[in-house]
């Protein structure tokens, strides 16, 4: 049996190139740059959300749980980058690496791998829950395209990644063949193919989670700019789509690569910028909500001095004859006011005039002015008198409005 040489190169260096293999070139500083900056947004994008969502709005769901194990997963994954730094390096060629510093270098792939396969159903199965919050009514969900479509997308993601797992800790029997090839008699199958079919599921379903609101979004009851608004929002899934798109594209190079170290970098870079993304997806959303309900708007607008006020003078009165239940509006007399239910009907008046007032919605004003109010006075005619010096007239049997 042939000696195996663990301290010769891991590959035999081409014609012209000699092995360096005590301080071989690499771009480390660029892995650094590249895996520090997704490590810091991930978890920005994970504290914004806990932070609202725990501690401002205490709500801890189903999505909370999830995003809280792919953020665990994330940095298992994150730690395997990192020790790839210091063995073999980045950008490092293959013939410039010890055979030797092959065998951690596959353990930290395998670790990355199941890693990754983990972070991105959960974080992909949280933004579907929670658009079936906003979307989809209680009582109407099994009804609902949107949202078979959500349960679809979830049960794909849920037990294809599940499969992956359990394939990538089976590619070889012992289990520690696969990333120390020293094992005798070890079986083992081309992982390859796996790694294409899954990079093939996790675009497609990007692209399916990129489209899937845009249909509700556009058919809600809001103004043209609104939904262009909440499209963008939710449209952001689309940075995934294109790091998805790019991790495929590497992942089937890699494929093809003699020099497997080397075209291993870009691909872990891909990877890790996917799931960055996976987390800035499932942040964005919720953070107008938050900084509407919290006040931050509006504390960051008297800090810089800017007007808090509505911006239409007719916002107040509009409001005020919207007819919110329990609202309270305030009449021309000094002690009159009334209540207002849902419909803009008033449920009582105190100390007002003998006559009964309603206050109408009226949206066809002009100029922010218009019928604001309304009489109903009750005439009653004595048959036994003819005569208009006694005052009574006769008023047709419709209400007639005027302005007040």
């Amino acid at each position: 049996m042939a000696t195996i040489d663990l301290d010769g190169p891991a590959l035999a260096p081409p014609k012209g190139e000699v092995s360096n293999l005590n301080d071989p070139p690499n771009q480390n500083g660029l892995a650094y740059t590249v895996l520090i900056i997704c490590a810091v947004i991930t978890t920005i994008c994970f504290l914004l959300r806990a932070y609202g969502r725990v501690y401002l709005l205490k709500k801890f769901q189903t999505e909370e749980i999830l995003t809280t194990l792919a953020y665990g997963n994330y940095w298992g994954a994150a730690y395997a980058t990192f020790k790839m730094v210091d063995t073999p390096g980045y950008f490092v060629h293959q013939w410039n690496v010890r055979l030797k510093d092959v065998i951690p270098t596959n353990y930290w792939v395998l670790i990355f791998g199941v890693c990754y396969s983990f972070v991105l159903p959960f974080l992909k199965i949280a933004i579907l829950v929670e658009w079936c919050r906003l979307f989809v009514p209680k009582g109407t969900r099994t009804k609902s395209i949107f949202w078979w479509g959500c349960m679809i997308i979830g049960f794909v993601q849920a037990t294809s990644n599940t499969a992956i797992v359990v394939a990538l800790n089976m590619q070889c029997n012992p289990h520690e063949a696969i990333w120390d090839f020293r094992i005798p008699g070890a079986k083992c199958w081309d992982l390859h193919k796996l790694q294409v079919a899954s990079a093939t599921i996790h675009l497609c379903c990007d692209i399916a989670i990129f489209l899937l609101p845009q249909q509700v979004i556009w058919k809600l009851k809001m103004s043209w700019k609104k939904r262009m608004g909440v499209s963008v929002i939710f449209g952001l899934g689309l940075l995934a789509c294109v790091s998805a798109a790019f991790r495929l594209a590497v992942t089937v190079k890699y494929g093809k690569a003699a020099d497997a170290l080397y075209a291993l970098a870009p691909l872990v870079f891909w990877a890790t910028a996917e799931m960055t993304c996976g987390f800035f997806i499932v942040c964005v959303p919720c953070v107008p909500k938050i900084l509407k309900e919290t006040g931050v708007i509006r504390n960051i607008k008297r800090a810089f001095g800017m007007s808090t006020a509505p911006t239409n003078p007719n916002t107040a009165d509009r409001y005020a004859k919207s007819g919110t239940k329990g609202s309270q509006l305030s009449s021309t007399g000094p002690k009159s006011y009334y209540k207002l239910d849902e419909d803009g009907v008033p449920l009582g008046t105190l100390k007002g005039s003998e006559s009964t007032e309603y206050l109408r919605d009226n949206d066809n004003t002009n100029n922010g002015q218009g019928i604001t109010r309304t009489t109903q006075i009750k005439i009653t005619q004595d048959n036994r008198s003819t005569s208009d010096s006694e005052g009574h007239a006769a008023f047709p049997a419709s209400q007639k409005p005027w302005g007040v």
